[in-house]
Order: structure tokens, then C-alpha cells, then sequence
């Protein structure tokens, strides 16, 4: 499959699932849900050697995954701030769980009993590491970061296992961190708090330059943050490339697939690698 073919086959699916998520009560109080391009293009992967377009059981199946992440995500939305509108956090909260209800109802129809029990498995991953990125009960960055990358690929790892097919699970969910890191930095830069920025300054920061306030731009705590932040995104950048490099399983042309979705410019060297497999 191209690229341009896969870029079709995921208009479909985005297309799908937007029909699933209209709600006109609910559009009046909530923003309109986020449906992430770069996660319907990552879902399509194991399809991508397939000839011809995917069936309508298998858009199914990846837009359940995308319906389920949707509602894990704006479950995130909900804050206890007393300037945020009484009714529009009760909404917000139902606006999940329909959404979680429509992951269901649409696996019913194609009873597909496996991705249920799946996904289920996956929702469990994303909830109990969302909580223990709120407690901060980590051991060192590497423990966080592992936390983290559980909490953001769960879902797609899961579908792939699904699939049978893990050749993507290493490189999707480094991107997958990569671009969470690069939210968490432009949260900072705003000077807005997260749970993950409290946990990684647990682990990373003294208690003293903690106690300094993180969210004051140019203090000592900030620099050494956003410094922390740096490191990880330099560092999570270089990982998919290597797993681009050894990812021996996977063919030039699906490698090139993967790298129009990197959410970064990619170095020259790797430009070359895929010009001599082409």
C-alpha cells in the first residue's frame, strides 16, 4: 500500500468515525473531540502490504481503537477548577463513557469477541499507569518513561497484537512519546502543570529546585526541567531511528510509510538509507 493509499484509506476511517462521535446536545457544551490523524495511519500499518482497500469490518476495528482512545482522552479533560462550569465537567464526563459505549456497540456488531477482550486489556494498561504517573511512585526517568509509553501506546500495541504483527510496536510507540514529550514541553513553556511534568521533577529534580517553582519561567527549577525534557526528546528521536535502521522485518516501502509520519524532519543520513532501499 502507498502512502497516498493508506492517506485514503485513513480519510475513510476519520470519516467513520466522525459519524460516530456527532452528538448534537453534546456539541453545545464540549469541544468537539480530537481525532488523531497520525494514530488511524499507525492502526492501518499491519494493512499496509494488503492489496486493494480494507473491508468494512476491519475500518471497524480500527475506529473502535480510535472511539476508545477518544474517550480516555477526554476523560483527561475533566478538572476539579471551580472556574470551569459545573455542567460542563458532568458533560464531559458522559461525553467519555458515550464514547466508550460506542467502542462496544460497534465490536457487538462485528462480533469480534478477541478485540473486546483485547482492548480491554489495553484500557486497563492506559488507566492504571495514568495513575501511577499521578502518584509519582516512580524510581528513577527510565521507570517514569516506561510508565509513560505504556500510557500513550497501550491501545495501538495491543491492536497490533491483535493483528499478530509487532514489527511496529517499538518504533509506533516511541513516536507515540515523542510527540506526548513535545506536548509536555510546550505545557511548560506555558507555564501549565501536568502529572507527568510533577512526576518527571520528582524523579529528576531536587527537592530544593522543585520548592524554587517549576512554573516560573527562568527559575532555576524550569531550566532544569525543560533541560530534562530536552534530553528525553533527543533521546526518544534517536531510538525510532534505530528502530528504523534495524527494523530488518520491515520492507523499504512500508519504512517510507513511517517516515511521513514522523512529526519531525528526518536526518539526512536516514534520506539516504531510504533512497539506496528504494
Amino acid at each position: 500500500m502507498k502512502f497516498i493509499d493508506c492517506n485514503h484509506q485513513a480519510n475513510i476511517i476519520h470519516q467513520y468515525v466522525e459519524e460516530q462521535l456527532h452528538h448534537s446536545y453534546l456539541k453545545e457544551y464540549i469541544d468537539h473531540p480530537y481525532i488523531d490523524r497520525d494514530r488511524i495511519h499507525f492502526l492501518l500499518l499491519p494493512f499496509a502490504e494488503a492489496d486493494g482497500d480494507i473491508s468494512l469490518e476491519e475500518v471497524q476495528w480500527i475506529s473502535t481503537a480510535m472511539l476508545l482512545q477518544i474517550a480516555l482522552d477526554t476523560h483527561e479533560k475533566v478538572t476539579n477548577s471551580e472556574f470551569d462550569p459545573l455542567k460542563e465537567r458532568q458533560l464531559t464526563v458522559l461525553a467519555g463513557v458515550y464514547f466508550s459505549s460506542l467502542y462496544y456497540k460497534i465490536l457487538a456488531e462485528t462480533d469480534e469477541v478477541d478485540l473486546i477482550a483485547i482492548l480491554a486489556k489495553a484500557i486497563k494498561e492506559v488507566n492504571e499507569s495514568k495513575i501511577s504517573i499521578y502518584k509519582g511512585d516512580h524510581a528513577d526517568i527510565t521507570a517514569l518513561m516506561k510508565t509513560l509509553k505504556k500510557r500513550e501506546a497501550s491501545i495501538i500495541s495491543n491492536f497490533f497484537a491483535f493483528m499478530d504483527d509487532s514489527r511496529w510496536e517499538e518504533v509506533v510507540s516511541d513516536v507515540l512519546v515523542y510527540k506526548r514529550l513535545i506536548q509536555e514541553r510546550s505545557s511548560l513553556e506555558e507555564t501549565e502543570t501536568t502529572t507527568f511534568l510533577q512526576a518527571l521533577a520528582k524523579v529528576s529534580l531536587p527537592s530544593a529546585l522543585r520548592e524554587s517553582g517549576l512554573l516560573k519561567k527562568k527559575s532555576e527549577g524550569h531550566r532544569h526541567l525543560l533541560s530534562s525534557l530536552d534530553r528525553l526528546i533527543e533521546g526518544v528521536k534517536a531510538a525510532v531511528h534505530r528502530n528504523m535502521e534495524d527494523g530488518g522485518l520491515i520492507a523499504p516501502n512500508l519504512k517510507k510509510i513511517v517516515l511521513e509520519l514522523l512529526p519531525y524532519a528526518e536526518p539526512r543520513e536516514m534520506t539516504k538509507l531510504y533512497a539506496e532501499e528504494g
